[in-house]
């Protein structure tokens, strides 16, 4: 059977060479779906992403193609088939967030504006269970296994050989608005500063004296991928998340990204803030 589980940057690889080498053959997806004996939809949705195959069925598109399994590019293809096999720890979470993950963790490089809060990649283990507590959740399991999620995902930044780059830019707000008191705040400041002394993260604020900017309403990401994976945008919204690809919303996005990093201080000057804060208070 084929397994259901968020598109990601690989399976839309897989997907999209899969799609080429039926090309190539001359071959519709109808006429496909016949030879290896399943559905159109299934074709379409293994060539769009949505289903990550077994091995055994690319095997048999690869046969059904005349690429031999045993040389590239089919060799290449049947091992990446096998990679998303593996289940991502995300995939327990369910839903849009699951999705994001999925993104994240495959991401190679993270752009992220937050106007409130300190970012979750950056969060302490005390910051980010006080988040989830405070108007989300009551049930001390659900917020320690959302808490465990968010400090599973900060490896990204610690991955070998390619580790996660991050360029964060937050709000003077988001500094000074105390989550679980004076003393956590104080701790995440300082944490801040050490995390930003990685050769892959770079973090702005946006002091208050910027004045407004292009993107008061809401925070907002924007993933880039490698290979020829296009770039996608991600706002969380009170009314749920949205994932944004077209050229015209992600040109907005970036648009508004470096209207925020010419009006924040520099990387130096932003952790001399963020020292002052931490060592005077918010």
């Amino acid at each position: 059977m084929p397994r259901f589980a968020p598109a990601t940057p690989r399976s839309r690889r897989l997907g999209r060479e899969l799609r080429k080498l039926r090309d190539a053959k001359g071959l519709t997806a109808e006429e496909t779906a016949k030879l290896v004996r399943c559905s159109t939809s299934r074709i379409s949705r293994i060539e769009s992403g949505e289903i990550k195959p077994r091995a055994g069925d690319v095997m048999e598109l690869l046969v059904t193609y005349g690429v031999r399994i045993d040389d590239e590019p089919g060799t290449s293809l049947l091992e990446l088939a096998r990679d998303l096999r593996e289940e991502g720890w995300w995939q327990r979470l369910g839903g849009k967030y699951a999705t994001y993950i999925a993104y994240e963790t495959e991401a190679a490089e993270l752009k992220n504006f937050e106007p409130m809060l300190v970012p979750g990649l950056l969060q302490t283990e005390r910051y980010a269970r006080e988040v989830n507590i405070i108007g989300r959740e009551t049930d001390p399991a659900t917020v320690e296994q959302r808490v465990t999620a968010r400090m599973t995902r900060q490896e990204v930044l610690h991955r070998q050989p390619t580790p996660l780059r991050l360029h964060a830019i937050l709000s003077e707000a988001s500094l000074r608005t105390e989550v679980g008191g004076s003393e956590v705040l104080r701790e995440q400041l300082h944490h801040l500063v050490k995390v930003s002394q990685l050769p892959n993260v770079t973090i702005q604020v946006l002091r208050f004296e910027a004045g407004a900017h292009l993107a008061d309403s809401s925070g907002f990401a924007l993933l880039s991928f490698e290979h020829d994976d296009p770039p996608l945008g991600y706002i969380e919204t009170l009314a749920g998340e949205l994932f944004l690809e077209s050229s015209r919303d992600l040109a907005r996005l970036s648009a508004a990204y470096d209207n925020l990093r010419m009006l924040a201080r520099s990387p130096a000057e932003s952790m001399t803030f963020v020292k002052e804060l931490s060592e005077h208070g918010a």
